[in-house]
């Protein structure tokens, strides 16, 4: 997140007069409780002065912020105005830990950086600086910048960017300024003012320099097209998986046959081999329009059992096996009910997808999974507006648990509470209507019939950004949690 710059009024006198606000996370003012007796810090808390002699270097007065750099950010940026440059402009400004030496130079010290004006020097955890920048006096304003993204830090003088003065900066570091020649004053401008520098610009630019680095990273293109096809076959979209390959000017059913995706002798379109695909294909649709008979209900109930029992797959306590070459290593001879059932959450219809699923893989449901699809049912009947069935379903079924989690029984209490409100779709529980809620719960499903099935309850798209997204929250974890979160946006 970055502090956000732009002053809606026209009127000059008004974007000097309103501050910014600054985010309660960042840095808003220098530390009162914290400094050495060689600086004045004034009651706006935001100047600084210099009170001290300034003989030697251990009698610096180093100021910092009352805050950190906030973790979570691609760039943070400040400024400080040079008031009074005093007699010898022996200011430095950048950033420090927490354990720096505030009677030291910032830059000079151990985890620590800084820019100096009276030489133009820039210093990094060490006494002898660099040549780097333009000296700086009274009026100047100096910006100071540290990237998450590429562990580096910036100076900028007047709003013109200095370049990168030192990569390889990891730590949490506060806004520092030091100053070591009598009369010395600055005033820091966290962000509660517009800056002199285009900050945003900045962080634009970057951006779309990483991004660049990313698109121009190579890869397997051809392992691709396996890996959607791979995740479209784990999830159950059979039509999806057709269309794709028609896309690519391939057949579905031929290409998973050779390349053992698929058994021998089954289609897409079925339940299992025996089956066949017009019988999956109208039980979907039975199920779908909730026009089933019963008694044809009952002979598909058999007829999954069966099925179970030949496939010979075994639930191992959330474990699974790999299945055996050429024996459906994704699930497709069952990958219609699969759909059906999808279909069926997704669209809502939870009493007839709880029906189904008992029909077609009754050894996968569990009080736990059973719990959580009634609440979900609870849900739809309110958004349908059938408070009065609602009640009734209640009574009948979710209070009918006994044995509840902590957790599962707060669950339940903030579905049932949904009744308490005239409009629930502006209500503090609309989150529970959320279509987010209902493709959860298809997903978990979807697992434990492959699970049930010998099979990954996982496809290997999703274990890819499962693994990317650890590694960056490892990568922050090495860069004491700075850094932007990890999304795909």
């Amino acid at each position: 997140m970055e502090v956000v710059l732009e002053e809606k009024s026209s009127s000059p006198e008004k974007m000097q007069t309103q501050p910014i606000p600054i985010p309660p996370e960042y840095p808003s003012e220098f530390d009162t409780r914290d400094y050495p007796h060689t600086v004045e810090i004034r009651k706006d808390k935001i100047s600084a002065k210099y009170t001290g002699v300034g003989n030697h270097s251990n009698d610096f007065g180093s100021v910092r912020t009352n805050k950190p750099v906030p973790a979570g950010i691609q760039i943070y940026y400040f400024e400080v105005e040079i008031v009074n440059a005093g007699r010898q402009a022996s200011i430095a400004v950048g950033f420090s830990t927490k354990d720096f030496p505030l009677t030291r130079q910032v830059g000079t010290a151990k985890n620590s950086t800084g820019y100096r004006g009276d030489d133009g020097k820039k210093y990094k955890d060490e006494s002898a600086g660099q040549c780097y920048g333009p000296f700086f006096s009274t009026e100047d304003v100096i910006g100071c910048g540290i990237s998450s993204h590429t562990n580096s830090v910036f100076f900028t003088k007047n709003g013109r960017s200095l370049s990168t003065a030192f990569e390889g900066v990891r730590g949490v570091f506060y806004p520092t300024v030091s100053l070591h020649s009598p009369d010395e004053m600055i005033r820091i401008n966290l962000g509660d003012r517009p800056f002199k520098y285009d900050i945003e610009g900045h962080r634009a630019d970057e951006k779309a320099k990483f991004d660049l680095m990313v698109q121009n990273t190579p890869v397997d293109e051809a392992c691709l097209a396996p890996l959607v096809r791979e995740y479209l076959a784990h999830s159950g979209y059979v039509n999806a998986l057709k269309t794709f390959d028609e896309a690519l000017g391939s057949d579905s059913e031929q290409h998973m046959m050779l390349t053992g995706l698929l058994p021998g002798g089954t289609t897409l379109g079925g339940s299992d081999t025996k089956m066949g695909a017009s019988s999956s294909s109208k039980r979907v649709k039975h199920c779908l329009s909730g026009n089933a008979p019963k008694s044809r209900r009952q002979k598909k109930a058999r007829a999954a059992r069966h099925a179970e029992k030949s496939s010979g797959s075994k639930e191992t306590n959330g474990d699974f096996k790999a299945s055996k070459k050429g024996k459906d290593p994704f699930g497709l001879s069952r990958a219609s009910d699969r759909e059906a059932i999808r279909k069926l959450i997704t669209g809502g219809k939870i009493g007839d997808a709880v029906e189904l699923l008992r029909e077609t893989f009754p050894s996968v449901i569990d009080d736990n999974l059973l719990f959580k699809m009634h609440c979900q049912q609870f849900v739809e009947l309110m958004r349908e507006g059938k408070s009065d069935a609602a009640i009734q379903f209640a009574r009948g079924k979710l209070h009918a648990y006994k044995s509840l989690t902590p957790d599962e029984n707060e669950h339940r209490c903030s579905v049932m509470g949904l009744v308490a409100y005239v409009d629930i779709e502006n209500s503090p529980a609309a989150p529970l209507l959320s279509p987010s809620r209902r493709q959860d719960l298809a997903v978990e499903i979807n697992a434990k019939i492959m699970i049930h099935l010998g099979l990954p309850p996982q496809s290997k798209l999703e274990l890819l950004l499962r693994q990317l997204q650890a590694s960056q929250e490892v990568l922050r974890e090495c860069n004491h949690g700075m850094g932007a979160p990890f999304s795909l946006a």
